[in-house]
This record gives C-alpha cells, structure tokens and sequence, in this order.
C-alpha cells in the first residue's frame, strides 16, 4: 500500500510540477518577446531611415539630370532660332567646295581618259587566273557555259 501511494504522489508532484514550469516559461517567454519586439522596432526603424537616405540621393540625381537636360534642350532652341534667322550659314556647305575642286581638278584630266571597250572583260591581276577571269580576253561569259 505504502507503494501505491507513494507512486500517486510521484504522479500528482509530476503533473503540478508540469504547470508551474510552463507558467513560469510563459512570463519568461512575455519578456523575451517584449525584448524581441523592441530590437525588431528599431532594425526596422533603422531601415526606415536608410531607405529614406537612399530615396533622396536618388532624387538629387535625378533633378540634377533634369537640369541638365533643361540646359541642353535650351541651347538646341538657341541654336535652332540663330540658324533660322540667317540665311547665309557662316560655313560654306562641303557639297559646294567639293564641287569646285572636282571642277579645277578635272578640266585637265578629261583628255586622257582611257576609253574601255564593253565587250572585254577587265584583266585579272591575281598570279593565276581565278573565277570569272579565268580564260583569255577573247573568251565571252556565255561560251564558257
């Protein structure tokens, strides 16, 4: 009988001493996840704030980049009203002094051109005949097919 009752007591001391640990993790879990809580509030309050830093950099640059192209945009205006109010260009077109040199230069030369005769073909300068300029100068393309 002594047995009995002692193993009740064993069973009974288990069971109470079950609830008093979890009571006594729970206040200590309440602790911890106030604690938790708040290092979790101030990683994201610091990520708040980087971000922010983050988001005005890239403002500043942005408005930068739109002055510049306020600047450029006004300049290509300035450009387009200065060429639209003259008439003459102050730099001579490339067209017309090209022109004029071909002239000079081509008076003198018009005498001395070869004339080529269509029928032949053009002589191939490779050391032996290759392709289309294979054969002698009398050969036609439509013979040799």
């Amino acid at each position: 009988m002594e047995l009995l009752v002692s193993l009740a007591l064993l069973v009974v001391g288990l069971i109470i001493g079950f609830f008093v640990g979890r009571f006594a993790q729970s206040k200590k879990g309440a602790g911890n996840a106030a604690q938790t809580e708040k290092q979790v509030k101030e990683i994201l309050a610091q990520q708040a704030q980087h971000h922010i830093h983050q988001t005005r950099q890239s403002l500043e640059s942005i408005e930068g980049q739109c002055d510049v192209l306020k600047q450029q945009l006004e300049e290509y205006e300035t450009l387009l009203e200065q060429s639209g109010d003259d008439s003459e260009s102050k730099v001579p077109f490339y067209g017309e002094q090209a022109t004029t040199y071909l002239r000079n230069n081509l008076k003198g030369s018009d005498g001395s051109k070869v004339k080529r005769v269509s029928d032949t073909q053009p002589k191939d300068f490779a050391n032996s005949g290759s392709g289309l300029f294979v054969g002698g100068s009398g050969e036609n393309t439509a013979e040799k097919q």
